[in-house]
């Protein structure tokens, strides 16, 4: 018994060998002398283009693919770029595709790193996922008319692409699609494309501007997360949902109209845009609006106040400042929070780094996480005798904060409430609070 075990242990450690070292069917040189790895498809009729081994770095230089290999004394039409095939061939500059290939598949170019140019021919009908991920010396590439399809990822971290064109038979832009292009200066979305996935375009700080078409319904979250250059997005009425943080750190948007179509907006969708000057949600829809001339967006049903900016005025009829409301308008100097607030929720001034001082009206029971972190210039707060909840860290990192006052209504004071207020003089801590969290005062030198 033991015999054949290890017997068959061995025959394992062989098999594995030969794919290892074989991972291709069959292989032939070019007339410019370039070797190419093929594998069968269509009952050997036809043929991809493969890798040598799973080591990758099969490829390097320029590749020119041709529309048919003779192998056998056999003609087979090389019909698509298999995936993987060109994986981390860190030393590959250039190929061309022939106009026999209808596919290029997943990965197929991925971490080709000195890649600087590559023709897709008419004939490709789709492009896998993360086919060019990583090619960081890709500066220009154009998507055939006849392309349908381009997978999640596809020309993420392009860090050297400049420019790009969608053709109209893409329907979706899928996820992380131009994830940390940071040099894409220019986007056409044709007229299509339906929605934009999560992360589309995030980290694409050269990008100025973006005309969202009328076809697209769905704007995924993180879609233009820090595109810091972007100045301007035109939404369009046929847009129905906005998933959170689609335009979180755009810090150079202005102004932002809502369309009535708009039912779905997603948290700390503006976080971060301390440009926006103006916030205009259009009259007849059904779930927001702008009362009053506010420059904010509120959620009409609930009375809470979900997106503001520097030039916001929070009406009467607000009843809650909503998660991350004003996160990070860093020239956000002052603001008159109504009677009729009663809750401010996590986030909902962090980062405001050039707010001075801030009055909590009594009708305020409970102050979010992070409310008022990081407001460094924040000298006064009085918290009323309303308040019975203050959050983690709330007023961390407000390094300006002198003097604190907590109320009797308050029991307990959380996790680093008050850390890294640097300039804390002095603190009452009421008979009230059974319970101080940890590093509740740290740095409070």
């Amino acid at each position: 018994m033991k015999t054949n075990k290890l017997f068959f242990l061995f025959s394992i450690f062989l098999s594995m060998l030969s794919t290892n070292a074989s991972a291709y069917d069959f292989e032939v040189e070019n007339a410019d002398g370039v070797m190419i790895y093929y594998d069968y498809v269509t009952n050997k009729t036809e043929a991809v283009v493969t890798y040598k081994t799973k080591d990758y770095n099969s490829y390097s230089g320029s590749v020119v693919i041709p529309k048919e290999v003779t192998y056998n004394k056999k003609a087979l039409k090389v019909t698509s770029i298999g995936e993987g095939a060109f994986y981390d061939c860190s030393s590959l500059e250039s190929v061309t595709i022939p106009n026999s290939v209808t596919r290029i598949g997943e990965s197929a170019f991925r971490y080709c790193s000195s890649l600087q140019s590559v023709t897709i021919p008419n004939s490709v009908t789709s492009i896998g996922r993360f086919t060019f991920d990583d090619c960081s010396s890709l500066e220009s590439v154009t998507i055939p008319n006849n392309v349908t399809s381009i997978g999640a990822g596809a020309f993420q971290k392009c860090s050297s692409l400049q420019s790009v064109t969608i053709p109209n038979g893409v329907t979706r832009i899928e996820e992380f699609t131009f994830y940390g292009c940071d040099k894409l200066a220019s986007v056409t979305i044709p007229n299509s494309v339906t929605s934009i996935g999560r992360c589309a375009f995030e980290g694409c700080s050269s990008l100025t501007s973006v005309t969202i078409p009328n076809s697209v319904t769905y704007i995924g979250a993180y879609t233009f997360y820090n595109c810091s250059n972007l100045q301007s997005v035109t939404i369009p009425n046929s847009v129905t949902s906005i998933e959170k943080q689609a335009f979180y750190g755009c810090s150079s948007l202005e102004s932002v109209t809502i369309p009535s179509s708009v039912t779905s907006i997603g948290e700390s969708l503006f976080a971060g845009c301390s440009a926006l000057t103006s916030i205009i949600v259009e009259k007849n829809n059904p779930k927001y609006d702008s009362r009053d001339n506010c420059n904010a967006i509120i959620e009409t049903n609930s009375n809470t106040l979900i997106v503001g900016c520097k030039n916001s005025v929070i009406p009467n009829s607000v009843t809650s400042i909503g998660r991350d409301a004003f996160y990070g308008i860093t020239d956000l100097k002052n603001i008159t929070i109504p009677n009729s607030v009663t809750s401010i929720d996590n986030g909902a001034f962090n980062s405001c780094i050039r707010l001075k001082t801030i009055t909590i009206p009594n009708s305020v029971t409970w102050i979010g996480y992070s409310a008022f972190g990081g407001c460094s210039s924040l000298e006064y707060v009085t918290i009323p005798n309303s308040v019975t909840w203050i959050g983690d860290n709330a007023f961390a990192g407000c390094s300006s904060l002198k003097t604190i006052t907590i109320p009797n209504s308050v029991t307990s004071i959380d996790y680093g409430t008050f850390c890294y207020c640097s300039s804390l003089e002095s603190v009452t801590i009421p008979n009230s609070v059974t319970s101080i969290g940890y590093g509740a005062f740290c740095n409070c030198i």
